[in-house]
């Protein structure tokens, strides 16, 4: 008798175990609104450029009053061939192949 509860006692915890497995998923959630958890954006509005060359791109409220040494670097000019904007949740400057071929360009200098 005692080994027969037992057996029905293994089997309701391995039915449980499989219910429980079968559960139907959960919905995705689109992947934009997976990208919003946690980002500082989630478009290229929400960035903006900053700093007193315009070398820094970063959200559109830091942006607005970033405060930053007044110097000028040759790379500086490179940014003109991109654009600030959302890049995986984060503002940052988008890649380009100009972009690329002008900073290949000051650094083989």
């Amino acid at each position: 008798m005692r080994s027969l509860l037992i057996l029905i006692a293994v089997f309701l915890i391995a039915a449980a175990i499989v219910i429980a497995a079968c559960q139907p998923l959960q919905p995705q959630q689109p992947q934009e609104n997976k990208s919003a958890e946690g980002a500082e954006c989630v478009s290229d509005a929400d960035c903006g450029v900053g700093g007193c060359s315009g070398q820094v791109c970063t959200t559109a409220a830091e942006a607005e009053g970033l405060i930053t040494t007044c110097e000028y670097r040759t790379e500086y000019d490179c940014l003109k061939l991109t654009s600030c904007g959302c890049v995986e949740g984060k503002c940052g400057w988008k890649e380009t192949a100009e972009y690329g071929v002008c900073l290949d360009k000051l650094n083989s200098q």
